[in-house]
């Protein structure tokens, strides 16, 4: 690294000419592109940040452009220099910037590093300029490429600013030890680098990893989205891939402090996301961030490249961001002008955005059929996760991509190398036998010997003659990196046995073994086929036992999650198989309860009236003989016959009485019963048209001196007695409360 003195330093840029020291030639705007002057005028239209002096272009003595700008903090050019409108033409040899000279500077102009800030040296191309190289001199040192006393010299990034570079001189960069190129595209929305398509395809063809930058000036939602948009569209017709890293290089002086550039740079990156270019970085000035311009913690340091340029460049600083611009100074033999220099600390710049592989040593089993296997990070397809679903493959490395996902490079058995997958389509293992994978079958075991409890293979359980007698269920399975599948063995208690090999197990019917029941089932939905055999013939249906209790002799828990009964009736007949869902499981040979609500009149004295379906009586029917009661559930037992279950209007449980000693109601007033007896009204009741109280007529004062004829009784569940009546033509008058009459010999 070769060190200047300050004094003479300053004396070159002063004199303005070309100078020779230790035989290096130091010079100023000689040593860019002349290609510049053509771009320095443009100016920035769509901003009203950028104001009139900034569209002067200013020249060195030499008539050649720089891309470094004056913003309207730092020109100092004195009043007796400027016209009466404020425009200026200034001489490289007289300007003076913001920036004193090292020996005079004072500390506002440096930060804590002892360097400066890009902010020196904005690479805007649509502003004012100064000559880098004026610039260089009063600054930094020149410093030789591959010098090892320097920080990594990992990448460069260059502008239109670096001139035409050949495939030769790239080749020569490269042979340095430098990786990559960052090539800036954009600016704003009104210009485009004319060199950039040369300078991608010539730094492709040497080898060098290419991404971009794009100077920002947006200072809303609206500018952010539409530089964005710009950046892009330049980006495709360059045929930049979306693995390539895009920057948002946000340092221009005349916006900071202007916007809330945290919350737009994101707006940004978010948008490049949008049109598919997801690895995104922002470039910035250590002064934007202690001036608290901007909030790199919330963009996320591992995407901020940060900018300062220390005067003695030795060790590597600001490691905990994504990179480093420790210079613009760095030359190389034999190629005219100095290049900016970065060191990359997480390797997204020399890689293609996976950034550096980190050891690891896993296993994962692939779990997702959907994610494709990348050959490289450019991504070209190598394969779908579908081919390797439910394999266990070793992770040998990883990448912690700045897409923000995580790749997993994989790799077979056998040391082949499977691809790249992202994290989200492989589950990590404990260990090599992988995940635990779904795996539903019954199975005996082959022979006696071994099982195993656990994947070091050292606990051991035994396979004894009778065990192999049973059968087992397996309720997962583990595919070993190795290749074997160890299945998971469970007894019908769910007792675990143990791992074992699934060729050692022979696999049965999917329905699996009769398991002895012998619970009583009610058939509760008419909608299931009972089924012959489980390869599904139909042998009834299921409405045919509607609301019947019937015996679950056996079950079978069958592999596609249903449980089926074998059911049979009273008589010992099988009815067939049927899904275990269309029933509901009783407590006793009594069955379940099922709703009702119905009225029945108790039409049979010699009944019992049961506590319980182990026949403890509670009441008999005598009791309650001719009574109307309500029903509120009844159930169809096992033996065939129906019970009631009977509530009086007050809500008392009477207990459960077979069906056969009741007649259901219609309603409330129960069944008509026999009365025939002559009657005569002792009061003006309401004759009743039906039981839900529609009035037929009235019992008037001249009917009470008559006789009439009372058919029926209705004993109803309100606990009053309505007689049928009839006049002695035969011509029903209608139901009247019993208390009303009087009974006539």
């Amino acid at each position: 690294m070769k060190r200047f003195p300050k004094k003479m330093l300053i004396a070159a840029l002063y004199a303005g000419t070309a100078f020779v020291i230790f035989g290096m030639r130091v010079g100023f705007a000689d040593t860019e592109s002349t290609s510049e002057s053509k771009e320095a005028a443009i100016v920035y239209s769509e901003t009203n940040d950028v104001t009139s002096s900034d569209s002067q272009t200013i020249r060195s003595n030499t008539g050649e452009t720089s891309e470094d700008s004056i913003d309207s903090t730092s020109e100092t050019t004195s009043s007796s220099n400027r016209s009466e409108t404020g425009s200026t033409t200034v001489d490289s040899s007289t300007a003076e910037s913001e920036e004193k000279s090292p020996d005079n500077a004072s500390d506002s102009v440096y930060d804590i590093s002892s360097g400066l800030d890009p902010t020196y040296r904005s690479r805007s191309d649509l502003k004012v300029s100064l000559s880098r190289s004026a610039r260089s001199v009063s600054s930094v040192p020149y410093i030789s490429a591959g010098d090892p006393s320097t920080p990594k010299q990992d990448f460069i990034d260059i502008s239109s600013h670096n001139g035409e570079i050949t495939v030769e001189q790239f080749k020569l960069i490269k042979s340095y030890g430098v990786s990559a190129v960052v090539v800036k595209l954009t600016e704003a929305t009104s210009y485009r680098n004319p060199l950039a398509a040369s300078q991608i395809a010539n730094a492709k063809a040497a080898g060098l990893i290419v991404h971009a930058y794009h100077y920002s000036w947006f200072t809303t939602e609206a500018q952010a989205k539409a530089e964005a948009d710009y950046f892009v569209s330049y980006a495709k017709q360059l045929n930049l891939p979306t693995s390539a890293l895009m920057v948002n290089d946000i340092e221009e002086p005349n916006i900071k402090k202007k916007a809330d550039h945290t919350q737009l740079s994101k707006v940004f990156e978010n948008r490049l996301k949008e049109l598919g270019y997801s690895n995104t970085h922002h470039y910035i000035g250590v002064s934007w961030v202690t001036d608290n311009a901007i909030d790199p913690v919330a963009l996320g340091k591992n995407k901020v490249w940060i900018a300062q340029y220390p005067y003695e460049p030795q060790n590597q600083k600001y490691t905990d961001y994504s990179a480093w611009q420790w210079t613009y100074n760095v030359t190389f033999p034999g190629i005219n002008g100095t290049f900016d220099m970065n060191s990359d600390y997480n390797k997204y710049f020399i890689s293609q955005g996976q950034g550096g592989a980190i050891n690891d040593g896993r296993y994962a089993t692939v779990v997702k059929d959907n994610y494709t296997i990348w050959q490289n990070f450019s991504w070209t397809k190598k394969a779908d996760s579908k081919a390797y679903l439910g394999q266990t493959l070793q992770i040998k490395v990883r990448y912690e991509h700045i897409n923000g996902s995580t790749y997993y490079s994989l790799y077979d058995n056998q040391g082949n190398w499977v691809g790249y997958i992202n994290s989200g389509g492989v589950k990590v293992a404990d260990g090599p036998q992988g995940n635990w994978q779904s795996k539903q079958t019954y199975v005996k075991f082959k022979e006696p010997g071994i099982i195993y409890r656990d994947f070091t293979f050292t606990k051991t359980a035994p396979i004894t003659s009778d065990m192999v007698k049973n059968t087992y269920k397996v309720t997962g399975t583990y595919h070993h990196f190795d290749g074997t599948y160890y299945d998971s063995v469970y007894d019908f208690s769910g007792k675990w046995i143990g791992y074992i090999a699934s060729t050692k197990l022979a696999v049965q019917t999917n329905q699996g073994p009769a398991l002895a029941d012998g619970r009583y089932v009610t058939i509760t939905s008419g909608n299931y086929s009972i089924w012959q055999n489980f390869s599904w013939k139909v042998k009834a249906s299921s409405k045919d036992y509607l609301n019947k209790t019937v015996l679950a002799k056996y079950r079978y828990e069958h592999l596609n999650g249903s449980i089926y009964y074998s059911l049979y009736d009273q008589s010992g007949t099988w009815l067939g198989y049927m899904n275990a869902n269309g029933t509901k499981t009783a407590n006793n040979a009594g069955g379940t309860a099922i709703s009702s609500g119905k009225y029945v009149t108790v039409t049979s004295k010699n009944y019992s009236i049961w506590q319980n379906f182990s026949w403890k009586e509670k009441n008999k029917s005598s009791n309650f003989y001719g009574q109307t009661l309500q029903v509120k559930v009844y159930y169809n037992h096992f033996n065939g016959s129906t019970y009631s279950s009977l509530y009086d209007n007050k809500g008392t449980w009477l207990g459960y009485i077979n069906a056969n000693g009741t007649k259901e109601a219609s309603n409330a007033a129960g069944i008509n019963q026999s009365y025939h007896k002559k009657i005569t009204f002792t009061q003006n009741f309401p004759l009743w048209q039906n039981f839900s109280w529609k009035q037929k007529s009235t019992v008037t004062n001249a009917m009470k001196g008559q006789t009439f004829e009372a058919r029926y009784v209705y004993r109803h569940f309100n606990g009053s007695n309505y007689l049928s009546i009839y006049d002695n033509k035969g011509t029903w008058l209608g139901y009247v409360n019993e208390s009303a009459t009087k009974v006539v010999k």
